[in-house]
């Protein structure tokens, strides 16, 4: 599978795009899916670019890096491809990826967070977890430790763009994502849940219509709140 390479701090970031129009990043994790099932259909509408942060997926595994600069590497692919403004879109680990992209710029017209709370996650027993856990790889829980840097209800309240949390109805941070519903919509936020699905199959990877259905009603919510062109 061929990728394209952006190279930032003497690190490669991988990135694979496709399509035409205004810009979604979808933030990749990892190798497999080369593609993200979704993203041939988001390509009929609009540039996508499938962006590896350092330290994951098919980017450059180092040592030593700052594993929390993420936002600086989206901007380094967009300013390769020439692209200005950008919705990001992540889901899971990716959801929280994207969050430090789109607060580290103005040029971020959209931040879509899935399957996982945008506010309080990782909580302090979390993190603790990961710190003990000796198989987390270490670009993993270096970003963790950055991630959690921020104070995220003041970041995202803060963040002028469309925003949208999402999840499915038997994803078990249900309960969670839904005492959390007043605070994100307070702040801006766009809530959505989906009937039935599951963390795996409300996620980019899931290839079924399920993934379809997820990908349209962000869309169309991108649309509504004037993230992105409708043509």
């Amino acid at each position: 599978m061929t990728y394209q390479f952006a190279d930032h701090a003497g690190a490669r970031i991988a990135y694979r795009a496709s399509g035409s129009g205004p810009a979604v990043v979808l933030i990749k994790n990892n190798r497999r899916p080369s593609d993200f099932p979704i993203a041939d259909w988001l390509a009929q509408r609009f540039r996508v670019l499938q962006i590896h942060p350092v330290g994951f997926g098919a980017s450059d595994r180092p040592n030593a890096y700052d594993f929390g600069n993420i936002g600086d590497q989206v901007l380094k692919v967009l300013d390769r491809e020439g692209i200005d403004q950008f919705a990001v879109w992540g889901f899971s680990q990716p959801a929280c990826m994207s969050a430090i992209a789109a607060r580290s710029t103005d040029r971020a017209t959209a931040l879509v967070m899935g399957g996982v709370p945008p506010i309080g996650f990782p909580a302090d027993g979390e993190m603790r977890r990961m710190e003990r856990e000796p198989r987390l790889p270490r670009p993993a829980l270096e970003f963790w430790r950055s991630y959690r840097s921020y104070d995220w209800h003041h970041e995202l309240r803060l963040y002028p763009g469309a925003k949208i949390a999402y999840l499915g109805t038997e994803d078990p941070a249900i309960r969670r994502f839904r005492r959390l519903k007043p605070v994100l919509e307070g702040i801006g936020f766009t809530y959505l849940e989906f009937a039935g699905l599951t963390h795996s199959t409300c996620g980019l990877g899931d290839a079924s219509a399920d993934g379809r259905r997820v990908a349209q009603a962000v869309v169309d919510c991108l649309i509504s709140r004037g993230a992105v062109a409708s043509e």
